[in-house]
């Protein structure tokens, strides 16, 4: 697999999202506060762990060694 934004190679590993919840949001703007979820897509951890949630999350992923890219797929 090749990095999209350098187009070095990606490794292979896992991602350990830490904290209760499971959960990791995506949004279009930077500016959103910490309490509001407006225009935030929530991105279900529990669906794309590899384990159990509870107070973590371990996520299949890919890093790139060169520019520090990390990719992960997400489940719907």
């Amino acid at each position: 697999m090749r990095c999209p934004s350098c187009d070095g190679g990606l490794a292979e590993g896992f991602l350990y999202v830490r904290g209760f919840g499971g959960a990791l949001f995506w949004g279009s703007v930077k500016d959103v506060g910490f309490l509001s979820r407006q225009g935030l897509e929530q991105i279900d951890l529990s669906a794309a762990s590899v384990t159990g949630t509870g107070t973590q999350a371990v996520l299949e992923g890919w890093r790139c060694d060169r520019c520090r890219m990390v990719a992960f797929r997400s489940k719907r």
